[in-house]
């Protein structure tokens, strides 16, 4: 082959690639035709899976200046997939879900064994792994199109509160990831955090005209779920200590009796926690706290300056003794491994351990907590 044919071959396959490359191009969907999802909520009825999605609209160029609309559509569908495709009917764009910062799960779903639904989200790319895991305690769409205050989205109000730097006591986070990590975990127990709605006192610049008062969300409660789906709801106090042992945290407050008598709060500055297998049937759980009093700061009788006495650090220690051990009693009557202790003792023990306690190792296992309180 001589040089000048050579040298057509070279620029007939350039041309060639060059055409393919914009003709790939030209088949990508605009921006302005998509429906980008930033919430998702997932309720059952009637049998049918019910997709509700929190769209920002896109608007065009000329009415740029307005911003972008953020609508909530809902679909149906047998399963996940067909309840995403008739979503892109019903808003007549196509759905997007690369945005998509969390997905709430309605109490109907939860309670159904459904577990197709999260097992589809979790092997497709539709949303990322790092998507934010949350519960409802009546219907996912119900969160997604609350008024809240000033205007805020309800998906990014529940991301800013879970992913804040302030990891505040009661609150914690689960992922899709986190969420099949902890399942897959020996005693197959994975948490997540409960949205619902409580009335805000102010109706700051959300009142509407009818006088309605704008919702807060509140995520200090906690669902415990296993491989079948909904075990039991934990309460303010049980989910605070279910974070005592699973996050560290650097906000949120302990109540404790005062010496004199009259009701006080520490405020948590820092935390720290450490887990231990001692035997088959024992797991310490060692604890530090760094917190600081809720009231101004005193001169004791011995001439230093404090705000927590030593009786006071006792009675702190106590009370989140107390509140690990009823967390614990109660995820134990659901069979539920909330602190992941059989991860501690298989780690120790190995196979050894598994096979001679079986699947009821927590009925006989005990905590030992200790707690060390600092006042800075």
């Amino acid at each position: 082959m001589n040089k000048r044919v050579k040298k057509k071959w070279i620029i007939l396959i350039t041309v060639i690639v060059v055409v393919a490359a914009f003709d790939g191009l030209s088949s990508n969907i605009n921006l302005l035709d998509r429906a980008i999802v930033v919430g998702t909520g997932i309720d059952i009825e009637d049998g049918d899976l019910v997709l509700s999605a929190q769209v920002i609209v896109p608007k065009n160029s000329a009415s740029a200046s307005a911003g972008n609309d953020f609508v909530v559509y809902t679909a149906r569908g047998k399963t996940v997939q067909q309840a995403i495709e008739n979503l892109s009917y019903t808003v007549g764009l196509k759905a997007s879900f690369a945005h998509t910062n969390v997905v709430i799960l309605g109490d109907k779903l939860l309670k159904s064994g459904r577990t197709d639904v999260l097992e589809f989200l979790v092997k497709s790319d539709i949303v990322t792994d790092n998507t934010l895991l949350v519960a409802s305690a009546g219907e996912a769409k119900e969160i997604l199109a609350v008024q809240m205050p000033i205007n805020e989205v309800a998906s990014y109000h529940l991301t800013e509160i879970l992913q804040s730097n302030r990891k505040e006591a009661g609150q914690n986070t689960s992922s899709l990831k986190g969420y099949f990590e902890d399942i897959y975990k020996v005693g197959e127990t994975a948490c997540i955090p409960l949205v619902f709605l409580r009335e805000s006192e102010f109706g700051l610049l959300g009142e509407g005209a009818d006088g309605e008062k704008p919702k807060l969300l509140d995520v200090s409660h906690v669902v415990l779920t296993n491989k079948e789906g909904y075990l039991v709801r934990l309460g303010r106090r049980q989910s605070a200590a279910l974070s005592y042992t699973t996050e560290k945290l650097n906000a949120g407050s302990i109540a404790y009796d005062g010496d004199d008598g009259t009701e006080k709060e520490a405020i948590i500055l820092r935390t720290e926690c450490a887990k231990r297998a001692i035997s088959y049937e024992e797991v310490a759980i060692d604890l530090n706290f760094s917190v600081r009093p809720s009231e101004k700061y005193y001169v004791s009788k011995d001439g230093s300056v404090s705000g927590i006495s030593e009786k006071e650090k006792l009675a702190i220690s106590a009370e989140i003794i107390t509140a690990i051990d009823d967390c614990f009693e109660v995820s134990k009557y659901y069979d539920a491994d909330v602190f992941h202790l059989g991860e501690e003792l298989y780690r120790k023990f190995g196979e050894e351990w598994k096979m001679s306690v079986g699947k009821t190792y927590l009925d006989d296992l005990k905590l030992k907590i200790s707690v060390n309180v600092n006042v800075k």
